[in-house]
């Protein structure tokens, strides 16, 4: 009768034990696990957060320096060459078309210095100083569409100016009919003005 105590506490005993030494296998296993899979190595997880993802197809030929399969290689040769190709492109554009003649000037005329005659109406869309920028605005104008003409006037204090007009109209109403339209193609904003010609007809707008 008193050895049942005893076996009963040696069993329960042996029974802790066993269930301690399971427990200790599977924390040394998960551990061993885990440090396999790179988790617990420190700085390997540091060092891939910090190069980010690497590209599908590229981490062996990054790590070898070569360049992955189907990448054309940054060679010399092939970098001469495509600088040529590029310069060569470049080349035909800026000579355009071959046998494509440069459009001609617009010509500049003098106002009408009478006061009597026939009356044409036109959309004045800017005055310049210079030929050559009243020259450029009229030749972007007449690209749009617009029929243009450049006046030289001379103001009170002796100074030339280039004004820069579209259309030609023999009645006021039709300019400023016309007016909106021009204003439109140009971008810019115009002012209806008249010059008086010794009854010279006003040409088609």
């Amino acid at each position: 009768m008193r050895r049942c105590p005893d076996r009963l506490g040696g069993g329960a005993m042996k029974k802790l034990l066993l269930a301690v030494l399971v427990l200790l296998l599977l924390v040394v296993a998960f551990g061993g696990g885990y440090y396999l899979a790179g988790g617990g190595l420190p700085g390997v997880t540091a060092q891939a957060s910090k190069d980010g993802p690497a590209p599908a197809g590229g981490t062996a030929g990054a790590a070898n320096g070569t360049a992955p399969a189907g990448a054309p290689a940054n060679t010399p040769a092939n970098a001469s060459a495509g600088t040529k190709a590029a310069d060569g492109k470049d080349a035909k554009d800026a000579k355009g078309a071959p046998g494509e003649p440069p459009p001609p000037d617009i010509p500049v005329r003098p106002a009408a210095a009478t006061a009597k005659g026939s009356t044409v109406y036109a959309v004045e869309l800017g005055a310049f100083r210079s030929p050559d920028n009243a020259k450029a605005f009229a030749r972007v104008m007449q690209d749009r569409g617009l029929p243009m003409s450049i006046v030289e006037t001379v103001d009170a204090g002796g100074r030339s100016w280039l004004r820069v007009r579209a259309g030609s109209f023999a009645d006021l109403w039709q300019a400023e009919a016309r007016r909106p339209e021009y204003e439109r193609v140009a971008g810019i904003g115009g002012v209806v003005v008249g010059e008086t010609f010794p009854g010279a007809p006003a040409a088609a707008p």
